[in-house]
């Protein structure tokens, strides 16, 4: 698994951004195509995506260092 590469912070990091992300995907109607999610939702989906890459990206500056 790829987060073995992070230490605690990242991986805390990393599991917060993909949890975001996903619930940015999922209240997204045109990349989802679920109707009905209500306007506030649908309103925060495209921040959420957008927090979440971010969270993503912030996490690859938690790496462990190299042993040896």
């Amino acid at each position: 698994m790829f987060l073995k590469r992070f230490n605690r912070t990242g991986k805390v990091i990393a599991f917060t951004g993909m949890w975001i992300s996903a619930f940015g995907f999922a209240f997204n109607e045109t990349i989802a195509g679920v109707s009905g999610t209500p306007d506030s939702l649908a309103a925060l989906s495209i921040p959420l995506i957008a927090i979440g890459i971010i969270l993503l990206i912030t996490s690859n500056f938690f790496k462990r260092k190299r042993e040896g």
